[in-house]
């Protein structure tokens, strides 16, 4: 968590879906990309939402409070208070984000960063998929390309720069892996494995949420840890549990010899972000 990103948290008087999370942008299909670069969408083609619509209510300003409470508690405690924390995290969900589907919509252009980068690592490993790939970075080949050359050479398809809290999310998260994994990165491309690769879009989605959830509700809490290894043993510990979630939902998404489009990227991925926050919901009392 090095890498991750830090704020004061969210407001609770802020709508449970701003208004600039909404019409998210359908990323290209990965064929289409690597046809013509220049589909990939950037911060200057999202839409805009229309001064003519409503802008949403408030939501409740005391829906944090609860999780919050329980988190502090958990961080109190050392980190050793799993109720505590899997509490928090549960009524985060369901309280202040207002269930899986909302909490998968606040993830805003994650979830876009995540279909794209599933969409280019489902093409990868097709047949052929190595050639459309090396297309899209502008290369003749990915023969011995170190895989951190590789990721870090794609991320500006995947997360490309721009200015708001949800894409540091996305780009924090997408860095967080390439740095996490340095065996696995240090590979020539072609020698990852299907497994590997599948493996890095599973990573990213658990950073994707663990950020969202330490900046929702732990980043005030863990200010008064004692020790660095003692915040280091509390994120630790939230990370395990949305590890598994994040590979239980995959596990239950799991599809094969499937046509890979954008539209189904999206679909796939926002369904598996949705299924893990249904599970997270259900790990509290």
């Amino acid at each position: 968590m090095g890498t991750s990103t830090r704020n004061s948290g969210q407001s609770g008087h802020n709508p449970l879906i701003p208004t600039w999370l909404e019409g998210d942008p359908i990323p290209a299909t990965p064929g289409q990309v690597a046809a013509n670069p220049q589909t990939v969408p950037d911060s200057t083609q999202l839409p805009t939402r229309p001064d003519s619509q409503p802008i949403p209510s408030e939501a409740d300003p005391n829906r944090f409070r609860g999780p919050r409470t329980s988190f502090t508690h958990f961080v109190s405690g050392g980190g050793r208070n799993g109720n505590s924390m899997r509490n928090g995290v549960s009524h985060y969900v369901s309280r202040s984000l207002g269930g899986s589907s909302n909490a998968t919509k606040r993830l805003g252009s994650s979830r876009t960063s995540t279909a794209r980068l599933y969409g280019i690592l489902h093409t990868l490993s097709e047949p052929g998929g190595f050639q459309q790939v090396a297309q899209l970075l502008s290369l003749d080949t990915l023969q011995g390309l170190r895989a951190k050359e590789f990721f870090i050479r794609l991320a500006r398809f995947v997360c490309p720069d721009g200015g708001t809290e949800d894409e540091g999310i996305s780009r924090s998260a997408y860095y967080d892996v390439v740095a996490d994994n340095p065996e696995m990165m240090g590979k020539p491309i072609e020698n990852l494995t299907k497994d590997e690769i599948d493996s890095i879009n599973q990573r990213y989605m658990s950073k994707v949420v663990m950020q969202q959830i330490m900046n929702g509700i732990a980043n005030n809490a863990i200010r008064f840890s004692e020790s660095l290894d003692e915040i280091a043993h509390i994120e630790e510990k939230v990370e395990q549990l949305i590890d598994q979630s994040v590979s239980d939902a995959c596990a239950e998404m799991k599809q094969e010899n499937i046509e890979m489009t954008n539209e189904r990227a999206k679909e796939i991925t926002d369904s598996i972000y949705q299924r893990v926050f249904e599970i997270l919901e259900g790990v509290g009392d």
